[in-house]
């Protein structure tokens, strides 16, 4: 007698295996060589190859020749090895490289492809300071905060006075000053930095093998030093205080980083069948970045007042979220705040876009400011003494240092960010946000008036939806 067999409604049917390919890491050079304003690096169209911008990094060495007052200096002993005096020691901590660390060096990066733009972020290292600070935490410390130049390690303290505390480098961490440095010219160590890159060379998978020619990554470099070093602040016993004036910088061994994977012949026949890209556009989304910016003047800052700004600029199809920083203006008598470092120097703001209000109640808290930049990024937390932004480190209403400072105090800077999303839940993680071509995008900023001895500059960075297509071997941007 047979038993009767019911077929199982399972079928089952093996998926496709992972495409055979060879993983690589390939240094593109800079043509330049030594540079003090703009460096160019061409990837060519490789064949079988994609670009794996998200495991990719610009590298690059800098040396600053930097003039003032009380500057490190070559010491005098001529001991092996030589012995500092008192005085040397603590002009050597006088000079500091700016927190935010090697991003502060980069004025804008610009992608094209035979000469013409594909992407361009104009302040760039604002851009990238803000975004590290709303979203940065334990998480992004370590090794990546080595190698940017936002930490290091004193011996005793690890990141003691990078990323966890967001204090600035002395230069003579990176090494001795130059031979023939005196306290009013010093020429700084040689420093190298490694960072990833945020727009089209942040997370894409570039096809080098579908471009008709290779794409240009050009780095605009900072020509302001002030920009990248500023000066501890004087102790309540010291006499005179350090300052900059005036410097030039040079960069050498410029670099893209990049991790690229190669397809063996029949695999790349495979991809080609998948995506027919030669005779139909493939294209993906990105982000992209864009900074509207306002001067905060003295008499704003020291008198209540509520000051309304149109952010002209930000017109585009999927404007996602806004980020709002203040940052400190370098001059020759002033050099006491790293001016790549963003803070909070209003006490609430609110934005209007296409006529609507952003959020319906102003962000007029410490605790709302956090939680709306939250949303935005995913990882702050006012509850995390250790992030970027802290309850001790974090504070609205920021003025500028003046005067003297005790010994435990001079290691502390305040930073802080306000983010707003403008994405819809349900469309969070894909194109999304407000079509702002067709209205205006505005900011009320209001004051309760604290006297401050200089002026800021306000960033109001908008982060928006792009398309990438890439057609005929000629890639392109839409937004």
């Amino acid at each position: 007698m047979s038993t009767p067999s019911v077929p199982h409604k399972l079928v089952l049917k093996e998926g496709d295996m992972p495409l055979p390919s060879s993983y690589t890491r390939t240094r593109f050079s800079s043509t330049e060589g030594v540079s003090s304003d703009i460096s160019n690096i061409h990837i060519p169209a490789l064949r079988n190859a994609y670009l794996n911008c998200k495991d990719s990094f610009l590298t690059f060495s800098v040396v600053a020749k930097v003039n003032g007052l009380e500057l490190p200096s070559t010491y005098a002993s001529t001991a092996t090895p030589p012995v500092p005096t008192a005085d040397e020691t603590l002009r050597d901590g006088n000079l500091l490289l700016d927190p935010s660390g090697a991003c502060s060096f980069i004025q804008s990066i610009t992608v094209l492809q035979n000469n013409v733009q594909i992407q361009h972020l104009e302040n760039y290292s604002k851009i990238h300071s803000m975004y590290s600070v709303a979203g940065a935490g334990l998480d992004s410390g370590g090794i990546r905060a080595l190698l940017s130049g936002s930490a290091y390690y004193t011996g005793d303290l690890l990141c003691e006075n990078g990323t966890l505390s967001q204090s600035g480098t002395p230069v003579t961490h990176f090494g001795l000053v130059a031979s023939g440095s005196s306290k009013s010219s010093t020429t700084t160590p040689m420093m190298t930095f490694a960072i990833p890159l945020m727009g089209l060379m942040s997370t894409c998978n570039l096809p080098l093998s579908m471009l008709s020619s290779g794409v240009t990554l050009r780095i605009n470099w900072s020509n302001d030093v002030k920009n990248s070093f500023y000066c501890q602040q004087k102790l309540t016993t010291s006499t005179t205080q350090a300052t900059i004036t005036t410097g030039e910088m040079t960069f050498t061994n410029v670099t893209f980083d990049a991790a690229v994977s190669v397809l063996d012949d029949a695999s790349q026949l495979a991809v080609e069948r998948e995506n027919n890209y030669k005779t139909q556009p493939v294209s993906w989304t990105g982000d992209s970045y864009y900074a509207a910016i306002r001067d905060t003047t003295t008499t704003e800052l020291g008198t209540a007042t509520t000051a309304n700004q149109i952010l002209g600029g930000v017109t585009y199809t999927s404007t996602k979220s806004i980020l709002y920083g203040s940052f400190c203006k370098p001059t020759e008598s002033s050099n006491l705040e790293p001016s790549n470092l963003p803070h909070i120097a209003h006490d609430s703001l609110r934005y209007r876009v296409n006529g609507v209000e952003y959020p319906r109640q102003a962000i007029d808290t410490l605790d709302k400011m956090v939680a709306q930049t939250g949303v935005v990024t995913g990882s702050t937390s006012q509850s995390t003494s250790t992030g970027l932004m802290t309850r001790d480190f974090t504070t609205s209403n920021f003025r500028p240092k003046t005067g003297s400072a005790a010994a435990t105090d001079i290691r502390n800077n305040d930073r802080g960010v306000v983010g707003l999303s403008l994405n819809n839940w349900p469309a969070m993680g894909a194109t999304s946000g407000i079509d702002t071509r067709g209205g205006d995008c505005s900011v009320e900023l209001t004051t309760t008036g604290v006297a401050s001895t200089a002026d800021l500059t306000s960033y109001f960075v908008a982060c928006f939806d792009v398309q990438y297509i890439l057609e005929d071997g000629v890639l392109k941007q839409a937004f």
